[in-house]
């Protein structure tokens, strides 16, 4: 799956670097709040460094789920415009990658609707990577899950492919989540349009986390085959400068 792009924010005058370390000292405690207020992390102890605007914790955690908990808080964060999680370490190296994958499989075997998907596992230094078939691409977020409550799993790459379907109707998913009409209405301005299964993410949402969920919705979507997210952060209006 295409991951979140980062964005970078180059200052180059000596008053405006100043201005970017006091915001980002700010924006380090705001994180830093929400990752111990919140129930599923209150017990880690990472150091969470914040350049440019970038959220890099780093530490150890249980599993790939609380590692997800801790990115996921991070992007909630008003003004992070991306997290780095490569300094998130595994509490434990887990039993290898072979047990890995069978303790995967069992998993899956278990549950009633994923008996019809076609999923291949390989596991490769921790990370997993899902390919095959299934019939409803909204149950990527749930493997992702089942994936990361196994004890060595560090990461999830998923390529499985959901059904083939006309643009048409993936466009009517799409309006379903993101349109102007919608009740309620998705945080900011999304314009979502597809062209041969490839879905484009255009417009500006408040936050981070927006902006990632804006993509997990449209991976959701049977047929889709690639999501280009240039969804940009901040404000979905612009005030209007009245001249003296």
């Amino acid at each position: 799956m295409l991951r979140p792009v980062l964005i970078f924010i180059v200052l180059t005058a000596t008053a405006g670097v100043g201005a970017a370390t006091l915001e980002d000292m700010e924006l380090r405690s705001n994180v830093e709040t929400l990752i111990r207020g919140s129930a599923t992390t209150a017990n880690l102890h990472l150091k969470i460094d914040v350049r440019e605007a970038v959220a890099n914790p780093q530490g150890v955690v249980h599993d790939l789920q609380q590692a997800d908990d801790v990115v996921l808080l991070a992007s909630k964060v008003k003004g992070i415009v991306g997290v780095d999680r490569s300094g998130l370490r595994l509490e434990y190296s887990g039993p290898g990658d072979d047990a890995v994958a069978a303790a995967i499989r069992r998993s899956i075997s278990e549950i009633p609707r994923y008996t019809s998907a076609t999923i291949a596992i390989d596991v490769a230094s921790g990370v997993v990577t899902l390919t095959g078939a299934m019939k409803n691409a909204s149950w990527r977020e749930d493997l992702r899950k089942l994936c990361g409550a196994v004890e060595g799993v560090i990461d999830v790459v998923d390529r499985i492919e959901s059904p083939e379907t006309t643009d048409v109707r993936i466009q009517k998913a799409l309006d379903a989540v993101f349109g102007a009409r919608v009740t309620p209405r998705f945080p900011g301005r999304v314009s979502a349009t597809v062209v041969g299964g490839q879905v484009t993410l255009e417009g500006r949402v408040p936050r981070l986390f927006e902006k990632n969920a804006a993509e997990r919705h449209a991976w959701g979507i049977n047929g889709v085959r690639r999501v280009d997210n240039r969804l940009e952060l901040g404000s979905g209006t612009t005030l209007r400068v009245i001249e003296p």
